[in-house]
């Protein structure tokens, strides 16, 4: 059952109000502005219909705050009187679904929330649809990581781990939550040219020749020809053909150097190494941390962006990697 909130400091109009459309659906009375923000900071609602001309607290006001607290709520300004510059407040910033002058028709009204809930109902149902097929869309990049690195426990955590050292990182430079997330999930995909590095090499136990190293050095171009031309794996081809670039231009495929470097590649570049050597492997014993951060930034200069290096330190101080890192261990 849909919930509405009835805001109008009009005590018959608010009783009118409440017979249209208790029978319904659940109703919520507020008779001023200060009741109706406090129902809206203490519990959901799907419709909110408020009256615009109220002692302290107004209509506008009260749909502004409901815009930002639970912005799904639908939002209807009922107003009797033509005051074009308060309207156009009220659709600007309260961004209301419609507002209803007084005196109203019932029908009509009725009419206007059936449908104002039938489009919640459906914008919902589009949320619902668009989280599956993200939640897709990274089960996916799972699956193709693993495909390409293996398919054992300490893979699926190195990746997760990397996943989140390079969401953090890009966090705490200034990329917003969305796009670090989505860089992420991408950063899982940055050794996927290796589904066409040849096992013989790629399972070598011994050291690889001259001409073995030239043929794992194409992983990276490699990658960005399996991620093809879709516009959703863009960040994750920066990644595969630029993760193994230097910061100072000795790196391959494509020997870029400082900011021709995507940011992204530079980024997972230093969250691999770093996984790399924190964690246990069959040829070594895991770094701790300071070790692994003290050879990032004295042992490998010219590997990595030091503004990056000096960012992650800080990440490794608050204790964001101790946290992904215990999160995400085998």
């Amino acid at each position: 059952m849909y919930t509405l909130l009835l805001v109008d400091d009009d005590a018959d109009v608010l009783a009118t109000l409440t017979r249209s459309f208790r029978k319904g659906y659940k109703t919520l009375s507020a008779s001023g502005g200060e009741q109706a923000l406090e129902i809206i900071n203490s519990q959901p609602v799907d419709l909110i219909i408020c009256d615009q001309r109220m002692p302290g607290i107004g209509g506008v006001e009260v749909l502004t705050h409901a815009s930002n607290v639970q912005p799904q709520a639908i939002r209807i300004l009922l107003t009797g009187y033509t005051d074009v510059e308060s309207l156009l407040a009220c659709v600007n910033d309260a961004h209301i679904y419609k507002y209803v002058t007084k005196p109203w028709v019932p029908d009509d009204l009725n009419f206007t929330v059936v449908r104002a809930l039938e489009a919640l109902n459906l914008q919902r149902q589009l949320d619902e649809a668009r989280t599956q097929l993200e939640s897709a869309y990274q089960e996916s990049v799972v699956m193709l990581c693993l495909a390409a690195e293996g398919k054992d426990q300490d893979t699926a955590s190195h990746l997760h781990r990397v996943q989140h050292y390079t969401q953090a990182l890009a966090m705490a430079v200034g990329i917003d939550e969305k796009e670090a997330a989505h860089m992420g999930l991408m950063s899982m995909l940055h050794d996927i040219g290796k589904l066409a590095t040849p096992d013989a090499i790629l399972k070598k136990p011994g050291k690889l020749t001259d001409e073995e190293w030239v043929v794992m050095r194409e992983h990276p171009i490699a990658g960005v020809k399996i991620l093809g031309n879709n516009p959703f794996y863009e960040v994750a081809r920066e990644i595969s053909a630029g993760h193994h670039e230097n910061f100072d231009g000795t790196g391959y495929p494509n020997k870029l150097k400082s900011e021709e470097i995507p940011l992204s590649a530079r980024i997972v570049k230093l969250a691999d190494v770093f996984d790399a050597l924190t964690t246990k492997r069959p040829y070594k014993e895991p770094w701790s941390m300071e070790d692994a951060l003290e050879n990032i930034e004295l042992n490998s200069i010219g590997m990595f962006d030091p503004k990056l290096v000096a960012v992650f330190k800080e990440l490794f101080e608050d204790g964001t990697l101790v946290r992904i890192q215990t999160t995400y261990s085998n």
